[in-house]
């Protein structure tokens, strides 16, 4: 079911008294395939007096037609769907109130529907940062949104046209615009680093009236910068941890169950009773070198006939 919120308006005439007759004072077409108008109803009713407002219309083909539906569009509306609404045709509508005393009907209003085209607020704008983390020369944005009823534009009735405004947080009436914008998406460049207000509307190619602006962003640009500087931050207190994961300290080389003490005292005794828990260790000998004994011959001693004698 199609719901059309009614468009906010003055309920009374241009005289600022209460409205004498009805007046229509609003008609759109979201997709210039239906259209919808509202009007003020007759407010000059003397207590407990009942009212009936009936709206009829005439085209170039046909007259005094009554509207075809009056409660989609909510109170004091009249709606016209697809098969009640043709391009390019001049609509005449009016406004009858009927009282049990008399008939107060409000002016003629005729429309064009290709004019009365007001097309849907964009939604679902989102932001990126292109180049987060280069303050000198400041931010880009890119900034996308989506338009809320693609059926709307798939078949070629409208074109849209976007506008894109946006503004520093703390300047409220300096509003800087891009448009027109044929894309839904626009890249704002150089941003200094700081809060902005971005919204966005949209309007078909041929018709004057916007849809209804909308406050829809909020921009940081700076929340790069920051998430960068928490990452270093956090880097220099973990490389310390870093540094022993991926370098561990090289063990010193040690000998289980000998006391280095022990060896620089060079207590030998202690040391082989040490190693001599190893099967193939044998402690070393220590036994003294034998020498034979060699007796010294007097000359022109003959060994085995003793002492030679004078001749």
């Amino acid at each position: 079911m199609l719901l059309v919120t009614p468009p906010v308006s003055d309920s009374t005439e241009t005289t600022g008294g209460p409205t004498v007759t009805p007046h229509i004072y609003f008609c759109r077409s979201p997709n210039m395939e239906d259209f919808t108008c509202w009007w003020h109803p007759l407010s000059n009713l003397t207590d407990g007096e009942q009212v009936t407002h009936i709206l009829t219309y005439s085209t170039e083909q046909e007259a005094n037609l009554e509207c075809p539906d009056y409660v989609t569009g909510g109170p004091n509306s009249c709606h016209f769907d697809s098969s009640h609404t043709s391009i390019w045709t001049v609509y005449c509508l009016t406004v009858t109130a009927v009282t049990t005393h008399r008939n107060y009907t409000s002016q003629q209003h005729c429309l064009d529907v290709a004019e009365i085209v007001q097309t849907e607020i964009p939604v679902n704008v989102t932001y990126n940062l292109t180049n987060a983390g280069s303050d000198e020369m400041g931010q880009n944005a890119l900034i996308s949104w989506t338009y809320p009823v693609p059926g709307h534009v798939q078949y070629g009735w409208i074109t849209l046209v976007y506008e894109l405004q946006y503004r520093h947080v703390t300047e409220s009436d300096n509003w800087k615009v891009k448009h027109p914008l044929r894309e839904p998406q626009v890249e704002l460049l150089g941003l200094p680093v700081d809060d902005y207000v971005i919204r966005v509307r949209c309007r078909a190619q041929h018709s004057k009236l916007w849809s209804c602006k909308l406050l829809v962003l909020i921009l940081e640009t700076g929340v790069g910068v920051l998430a960068l500087l928490v990452m270093a931050f956090s880097l220099v207190l973990q490389t310390k941890r870093i540094k022993e994961f991926f370098l561990p300290a090289i063990p010193k080389s040690r000998i289980i169950g000998i006391d280095p003490v022990l060896l620089k005292k060079g207590n030998l005794d202690e040391i082989n009773c040490h190693f001599s828990n190893f099967h193939s260790y044998r402690p070393p000998s220590s036994s003294e070198e034998v020498w034979d004994r060699v007796k010294t011959i007097p000359r022109g001693y003959s060994a085995g006939h003793g002492q030679s004698g004078h001749q």
